[in-house]
């Protein structure tokens, strides 16, 4: 698990260290407010947006969950309160955003969430070893 240190808001990812050829690798995003006060997010989508990129140990992109997706140009306010967080739950099929199966190797596993205003809030990266069955 990694988190991403911002003023009152914690970004995490959690994905397993390993993970065997083929299976499906669960994926957890959480945006959690740190601090002692509200925090207003000011997030796109119908639903608080979640992007999760995966990439190979050169840096290449190999999987981006919103590849080719629309996301509603819809602003919405989400208020959290101390304590209070947003967890988003996706399961990478271990395949390339062209279809074909990854292999064997070392990933690393990064998520962000989609604001109102650009950048996006990113975790920092995690890193995942695919192993042979």
């Amino acid at each position: 698990m990694t988190a991403a240190a911002g003023d009152s808001l914690r970004l995490q990812i959690e994905v397993p260290a390993r993970a065997p050829a083929g299976r499906p690798v669960p994926i957890v995003l959480r945006a959690r407010n740190a601090g002692g006060r509200r925090r207003e997010l000011y997030l796109l989508g119908r639903s608080p947006t979640f992007d999760i990129t995966v990439r190979a140990e050169d840096g290449r992109m190999i999987w981006r969950r919103l590849q080719d997706s629309t996301v509603p140009a819809i602003l919405q306010v989400r208020t959290l309160a101390p304590g209070e967080e947003l967890t988003a739950r996706f399961r990478w099929d271990q395949r390339a955003n062209d279809g074909a199966p990854v292999g064997p190797g070392r990933y690393t596993v990064r998520g962000a969430l989609l604001t109102g205003s650009p950048p996006p809030l990113e975790t920092p990266a995690a890193a995942l070893e695919v192993v042979a069955r």
